[in-house]
C-alpha cells in the first residue's frame, strides 16, 4: 500500500513537472496595438531641436520603442535606447533593453540597458503634438520635466 501510494505521489509530480514545462515553453503572442494609443504609433522629433543636437523617438505598432539622441560635433555621436513601452490610459511606461553608440565613423557599439527613459509618465497628444511630462530626479529635489515632439512626416 505505501508503494503504491508512493508510486501515485511520484505520478503526480511528474505530470505537475510536464505541465509547468509546456505552459512555460509556449511563446506568448504580441498584441497589437490598441484604440486609445493608436496615434502615438509612429515617429516623434524634439520641437526644441538645435543645431548641434537632435532628439527622435518612435513607437512600433506592437509595443517597440526607440529613442535616439544625435549630437552633431566633431566627430557625430549617435547614442539609441530601444526596449518597449505599454500605456495605461494616459500613462506611458518605457522598458529600455539596449544602447547603441556609434562615434564618427567607428562601428556601432551595442550593450544591454536598463536606463530609466521617461519614469513616472504621462503623455497628451494634440494632432501632431506629443507632449511628455515626468520626473527627474537632480540631486536637490525631484522635477515635473516637459518635453514636447512634432510627428516627424515621412520623406
Amino acid at each position: 500500500m505505501k508503494s503504491l501510494k508512493l508510486n501515485f505521489i511520484s505520478t503526480l509530480y511528474g505530470m505537475l513537472i510536464c505541465i509547468v514545462l509546456i505552459t512555460g515553453a509556449c511563446k506568448k503572442e504580441k498584441k497589437p496595438v490598441t484604440e486609445s494609443v493608436k496615434n502615438l504609433v509612429g515617429g516623434w522629433v524634439d520641437v526644441n531641436q538645435t543645431a548641434n543636437f537632435e532628439t527622435h523617438l518612435n513607437f512600433g505598432g506592437l509595443g517597440e520603442f526607440k529613442y535616439t539622441l544625435v549630437h552633431y560635433g566633431n566627430p557625430t555621436t549617435q547614442t539609441s535606447y530601444t526596449g518597449t513601452y505599454i500605456t495605461k490610459g494616459d500613462s506611458l511606461k518605457v522598458t529600455i533593453k539596449e544602447m547603441a553608440e556609434q562615434n564618427g565613423q567607428n562601428p556601432v557599439v551595442k550593450t544591454p540597458s536598463n536606463v530609466k527613459l521617461y519614469d513616472n509618465t504621462t503623455f497628451t497628444l494634440d494632432a501632431n503634438l506629443l507632449t511628455l511630462k515626468y520626473i527627474t530626479f537632480p540631486a536637490d529635489a525631484p522635477v515635473l520635466t516637459e518635453f514636447k515632439f512634432h510627428r516627424q512626416l515621412p520623406d
